[in-house]
């Protein structure tokens, strides 16, 4: 379901300000809340690829971030 723009605005508008300090605080949380779903889904694929990534680095193919870190810092 989508809501216009314009008809959240209109709602926002006729809220006191004490309502209107709520609404903030609760749509600020719910923002938050969608980033944090965002940020934590990983796809099949991102799955997989760490899981190969394991792999390569148990049989030596790859090298740690620590390993590559300190060969640069030479």
């Amino acid at each position: 379901m989508s809501v216009p723009n314009d008809e959240l605005e209109n709602i926002l508008g006729n809220l006191n300000e004490k309502n209107k300090v709520v609404a903030k605080s609760f749509l600020s949380w719910l923002l938050e809340k969608q980033l944090d779903e965002d940020d934590d889904s990983l796809t099949p694929e991102d799955i997989e690829a760490l899981e190969q990534g394991r792999i390569e680095f148990q049989n030596g193919q790859t090298k740690s971030l620590e390993d590559l870190k300190r060969e640069l810092e030479k």
